[in-house]
């Protein structure tokens, strides 16, 4: 623009194309000039405003471009002001490359299609590669070094990777890689992407977008369990040999039926077994003390944090997600129930085993915070029958307020209920978390 600019003004004052060349090299210079004066400016406005543009093709002229280009102009410009056919000659000798430049970016961007593979889920703080495929359509002109640029937004961060092709035949595909390590929980969002070069010179720098959309979820990371946490829940799973008869909040399960031995309770002989082998066989039992357990997180944060607010409030949901994960894999009996409460609650009722476990941790990675949340919101659905059933346990930045809030209730649906805060203080002592 400032070039188109320099050269109607230049023409106008000095008229020394017009001594030249007449009229019609006037007329040339100052629509050259008009042309190009329009073209920056539309540059321009595209850069500063890309929404406002349908077009995803870009244009950058690097250091050596602008160099190259002033050059040129020096060179121009003398030719004119002292009448020189050689410099006039050099001028055009170096206005050919820098053409040839522009055309050949702009020919090899055409016809080409990009491409993504990457997991659906990921563990914060886990790396993970990413794999880049362009694709060259055209029938018969190979690309040169091309440069893929990927985009990576969650929120307010941005990360720009990006992967180089160094040839791509025509109607080849070629696939780049690159590795990722994403520290914050959530769902990122990939694209679109935009493929530069500058093949074959240098000088002139051309884009093109490729619309070419995906998206992840970061789970929060795992840590590990400190045997006090084990201890603080009194999970134990032992063989007894007495029958309980009556309803309890835990039951006997017949494990299996073996030969009589010295000392064994005659009440466990089976008769009828015993009866058809022909000799003395007992019933064994074992005895289940896997409790349910129920996990009630607080989303709650003030509505002015603190420098350590968010800090502890992921560390509680990377403790919510362990307890989670070792619940589900070290209990035999006993189920899973999570309730997450934030600006948009999740309840999580989970089978014995680790049955629907994509979509916990889904929950666990999308949940987010609210100051709008109250103590008797979270403590809301509980009934006598679940405080009975379940070992309820309450996760929770305010955990000092529900202590207060049950210790002065009466109320007989949390008579056990345990309430564990977020900071490192209390979290520490129950889990590792990974680095």
């Amino acid at each position: 623009m400032v070039l188109g600019l320099t050269l109607v003004v230049f023409e106008m004052w000095s008229g020394r194309v017009y001594n030249q060349l007449g009229s019609a090299g006037r007329v040339a210079a100052i629509l050259s000039g008009t042309a190009f004066s329009v073209w920056g400016l539309k540059e321009v406005i595209a850069g500063m405003f890309p929404s406002w543009t349908k077009s995803s093709d870009s244009f950058l002229l690097p250091v050596e471009g602008w160099a190259y280009l002033i050059i040129m102009c020096v060179l121009f410009v003398g030719a004119l002001i002292g009448r020189s056919n050689l410099l006039l000659m050099v001028f055009a000798s170096m206005a050919g490359p820098f053409i040839m430049n522009g055309w050949f970016t702009f020919t090899m961007l055409r016809r080409l299609n990009g491409g993504r593979v990457l997991p659906e889920r990921v563990m914060a703080g886990e790396t993970y590669t990413t794999t880049i495929i362009l694709e060259n359509r055209k029938s018969w002109l190979a690309v040169w070094l091309m440069r893929v640029l990927d985009s990576v937004t969650k929120g307010n961060s941005y990360i720009k990777p990006e992967v180089m092709f160094v040839r791509i035949p025509p109607r080849e595909s070629r696939q780049g890689h690159y590795q990722l390590r994403l520290h914050e929980r959530g769902r990122y969002r990939f694209g679109p992407m935009t493929v530069t070069t500058r093949f074959p010179l240098g000088l002139v720098q051309r884009g093109t977008g490729l619309d070419v959309n995906d998206e992840l979820l970061v789970y929060p990371r795992v840590g590990t369990l400190t045997p006090k946490w084990r201890k603080l829940l009194q999970y134990s799973f032992e063989l007894v040999t007495d029958v309980q008869t009556q309803s309890g909040l835990f039951h006997d399960e017949m494990s299996r039926i073996r030969e009589y031995r010295a000392g064994d309770d005659p009440r466990m002989i089976h008769w009828k077994t015993s009866a058809r082998t022909n000799e003395l066989m007992v019933r064994e039992y074992e005895e289940s003390r896997d409790r349910d357990l129920l996990l009630i997180v607080d989303c709650w944060q003030p509505a002015t944090p603190t420098l350590t607010s968010p800090d502890e409030f992921e560390r509680g949901l990377c403790f919510a997600t362990t307890v989670c994960m070792e619940h589900l894999r070290g209990s035999r009996e006993s189920s899973l129930s999570v309730r997450l409460v934030g600006k948009n609650s999740v309840n999580w009722q989970g089978d014995k085993g680790e049955s629907h476990l994509d979509q916990l941790l889904d929950a666990f990675a999308e949940v987010t915070s609210s100051s709008q949340i109250t103590l008797d919101s979270v403590l809301e659905g509980l009934d006598d029958q679940q405080s009975r059933q379940f070992r309820v346990v309450l996760l929770s930045a305010r955990a000092e307020e529900f202590r207060d809030k049950l210790t002065h209730s009466t109320d007989s649906r949390y008579p056990e209920m345990q309430v564990l805060g977020m900071s490192a203080d209390e979290l520490s002592p129950l889990f590792y978390q990974a680095k």
